[in-house]
């Protein structure tokens, strides 16, 4: 009675190794893609071995490998099922060899052929350089301008000028004397209406300036919490106390918010930048200019 054929099993895939040795580690992806400083996208296609998510075939070697030294396992294994690159084509080798050299218009020196053709806008330049320089030594300085251009006001006119400013001066002068009795008479009533008519506007000004009590004016404000963060997505955060205690090193659930209020430093890692809200000290905190690879890292005072 003879035995029945067995299927032979699939070998594992390089994705498959990878994560493996990681959950064998016990390191969180996240952790492991901040570590190699890349997307967790990236390490998430490598495991999936979906390499048409990743660049090209060299960094899909390269992510490999880094993640190889990193959890130091063999490497040897998991790049032979990985796809190879590709060995670069030399071309038609054989005939390039046997080509003959091309051989150079005949010319005498720098002088001959295309050498003159590829140098005429030099030789341009120089040429009206020189030309310039020729007529800068050969032509007169331009004359200076003559003083009949800009005539200078003679005496007679100063004079004349002087007087009128007087005449006007003194007419000024006595219609202001014509005019003094009247303003004087006038003056008390003037400078009791102005007032008069001043003091209302001064009034409603000071009544508006008056500061309101406010009803809340005697009430303490509560104190916000120092931290808090809400996840959209899975994302995986540590925090860590001032006395290095590890505070909170997990995976937060969709919707999921914890909460710190201690005094003390509280040093944060958020895995997912883009899926985690945070607020700290009441108000809320952005994760953008502090993420790097989707990983943010901050402090709390």
């Amino acid at each position: 009675m003879s035995d029945a054929p067995q299927t032979p099993t699939a070998p594992a895939t390089a994705g498959t190794l990878l994560r493996q040795a990681r959950e064998a580690a016990g390191l969180h992806i996240a952790t492991l893609a901040a570590m190699l400083k890349v997307p967790v996208q990236r390490i998430e296609a490598l495991e999936q071995d979906r390499y048409e998510a990743l660049p090209d075939v060299t960094f899909t070697r390269a992510l490999a490998l880094s993640v190889c030294r990193t959890l130091k396992i063999d490497a040897g294994p998991i790049l032979a099922a990985l796809p190879a690159v590709a060995a670069p084509s030399l071309g038609h080798a054989v005939e390039a060899i046997g080509a003959p050299m091309p051989r150079e218009e005949a010319g005498v020196g720098w002088l001959g052929g295309d050498a003159l053709r590829r140098r005429w806008p030099l030789w341009a330049a120089l040429a009206l350089v020189a030309l310039a320089a020729a007529l800068w030594v050969v032509l007169p300085p331009a004359p200076a301008p003559s003083g009949g251009l800009n005539p200078t006001p003679s005496a007679a006119d100063a004079s004349a000028a002087s007087g009128s400013a007087s005449d006007a001066g003194a007419a000024s002068l006595a219609e202001q004397v014509r005019a003094e009795p009247q303003r004087l008479a006038s003056g008390p009533s003037s400078a009791a209406g102005g007032d008069a008519g001043t003091a209302a506007p001064l009034a409603a000004v000071a009544s508006e300036a008056a500061p309101a009590g406010g009803a809340d004016g005697g009430t303490a404000p509560r104190r916000a919490q120092r931290l808090r963060l809400q996840a959209r997505e899975p994302s995986w955060v540590q925090v860590i106390g001032a006395s290095g205690q590890v505070r909170l090193q997990r995976t937060l659930q969709p919707g999921e918010t914890v909460s710190f209020d201690e005094d003390e430093v509280l040093a944060v890692t958020v895995g997912r930048a883009d899926a985690t809200e945070v607020w700290v000290h009441g108000q809320p905190f952005d994760l953008t200019p502090r993420a790097r690879n989707n990983v943010a890292r901050f402090e709390v005072r």
